[in-house]
């Protein structure tokens, strides 16, 4: 397969190789590098030229394919956290389960565009009995844009909810600055799910678990000497996440001290900002992923 790839998308600054049982795109230019699994068309690392890398990935991550890889940037899809009738099925939707094809590749002048593509088959229905096309773009250029785009094939509306959860790295967790999220309301499952109003930036004391309602801008981590600026279109919904000391003991596939290396801010449509999606209908999902230095690193 990798041969069959690496001869199909023979492109300068195109690259693939196998980590584990998993097929990786290695795409780099004068802008970056970023990497992509086929598994669930998880984004796995972003580099800026001249930058830190800003995906974080856990170093105890599985790369088997028996489960999604823990970090980088997941696809939640067509659900949101838990099934909204049936327990039984997976948290997050099944998107990040599956092998995505790898529709094109392209390499213009200094923007590399990949584009990634699930379609409900004889397995998905069986999860989710809807016809759709779902494509993940992701484009390499002076920052990482990222547009995942769903269209309903079938006869009927559908409700989604969705994520690009995204994994960051950042030098410290404890105490980290969320600019861009106040004056929201929001719902918080690690208080038993309380909602109230941000009334000032967020400083994030994990653990935390935080969804931002009709929340249109950008959200910016105060990252010591960078800041990671996220901007997004087509999404109502910011999700901040980090399991916290006690809360990372629950995954076998992040190390005990992991949680101070990562936070997720996710671009989301969640809980009160799923959205219905009519037969012939597309809606793409957005996020611009960015860094600005500050005055101590300059």
């Amino acid at each position: 397969m990798i041969e069959t790839l690496r001869n199909r998308f023979a492109l300068p600054g195109v690259h693939f190789h196998q980590h584990g049982r998993l097929v990786v795109m290695e795409l780099t230019n004068s802008q970056g590098s970023a990497s992509i699994t086929t598994m669930g068309a998880t984004v796995l690392g972003y580099t800026p030229q001249g930058g830190d890398e800003l995906i974080w990935v856990s170093e105890t991550a599985h790369f088997d394919g028996t489960r999604p890889v823990r970090g980088g940037i997941p696809i939640c899809w067509p659900w949101f956290g838990a099934h909204p009738n049936d327990s039984a099925q997976k948290a997050h939707g099944f998107a990040r389960h599956l092998p995505w094809e790898i529709e094109s590749v392209t390499v213009e002048d200094d923007v590399t565009r990949a584009i990634l593509r699930l379609q409900a088959d004889e397995a998905t229905r069986r999860i989710w009995p809807h016809d759709f096309v779902l494509t993940l773009t992701v484009t390499l250029g002076e920052t990482l844009h990222l547009d995942l785009t769903a269209e309903n094939r079938d006869d009927e509306t559908w409700q989604l909810s969705e994520a690009l959860h995204s994994y960051f790295r950042v030098t410290d967790a404890h105490d980290i600055a969320i600019e861009g999220l106040e004056g929201l309301n929001y719902w918080d499952k690690q208080q038993g799910g309380i909602r109230g109003i941000q009334s000032s930036p967020l400083r994030a004391r994990p653990p935390i678990d935080r969804v931002f309602f009709d929340h249109q801008g950008k959200a910016v981590i105060e990252d010591h000497a960078r800041r990671i600026v996220v901007e997004k279109a087509g999404s109502a919904t910011t999700v901040v996440w980090n399991p916290g000391p006690e809360g990372v003991r629950a995954f076998d596939d992040m190390s005990d001290d992991a949680w101070r290396e990562m936070l997720c801010v996710e671009t989301a449509n969640a809980i009160d900002n799923g959205y219905a999606l009519r037969p012939g209908e597309r809606h793409t999902l957005s996020a611009t992923i960015r860094t600005e230095q500050t005055l101590a690193r300059r």
